[in-house]
């Protein structure tokens, strides 16, 4: 399984993040790609966007309220520019047979059809979740659940530790405590000339 991340950085960046983070707790760092500083120098950057989509099995498309932005100083609506890297991989994601799942940030509203270009209208008819501040969790919950085509699962973020790890780190404690207890043994032997028990009585030697 990988996931593609699109979003702006003066918009979503931090809630794309906090998922992003999540996300690599159940895939392997490289299978999320987050950002278009993973593509190389030099690299045509929409090329780049369309080869990590070719290999991603869903795409999150991070919508805040600056998503449209208009452009400095001309005021024109951002997405609506040629250049624009969220156009690109919107683009892209909608060309591929892959889940394009809008992420509706903190409020946001859907954008109009006659809001964005034609080459990336279809993403209006994508069905979207939210992602509140207020109920962060349950939201980046479902936004997995529904990437991994399940219904919502116990949250990974949350989990303490495997059952297998609980008992490697228990095994681990009572191998170490009994190593100290040994070279006390030891150590009291020879300082002393006497064994353990002659000190503290065979019973709390035995219980020991």
């Amino acid at each position: 399984m990988k996931v593609f991340i699109s979003y702006r950085r003066e918009d979503t960046a931090a809630a794309a993040g906090r998922v992003y983070d999540r996300l690599c707790l159940l895939l392997k760092q490289p299978n999320v790609f987050f950002d278009v500083s993973g593509i190389k120098g030099g690299e045509d950057f929409e090329k780049g966007i369309a080869s990590a989509i070719d290999s991603s099995d869903a795409a999150l498309i991070f919508m805040g309220d600056k998503w449209l932005g208009p452009v400095q100083p001309t005021n024109a609506v951002r997405i609506c520019e040629p250049g624009d890297y969220v156009r690109a991989e919107v683009r892209s994601a909608l060309a591929r047979p892959i889940l394009v799942l809008p992420v509706l940030v903190a409020g946001a509203q859907m954008p109009k059809p006659e809001q964005l270009p034609e080459d990336i209208r279809a993403i209006t008819k994508k069905n979207a979740l939210p992602l509140r501040h207020d109920s962060f969790d349950d939201d980046a919950q479902n936004i997995v659940a529904t990437i991994f085509g399940t219904a919502a699962r116990k949250r990974v973020w949350e989990n303490k530790g495997t059952l297998r790890s609980k008992l490697a780190y228990a095994t681990g404690g009572m191998i170490v405590a009994l190593a100290v207890m040994l070279i006390g043994a030891l150590v009291h032997f020879w300082m002393l000339g006497r064994p353990l028990s002659a000190s503290i009585g065979g019973p709390v030697t035995t219980l020991i």
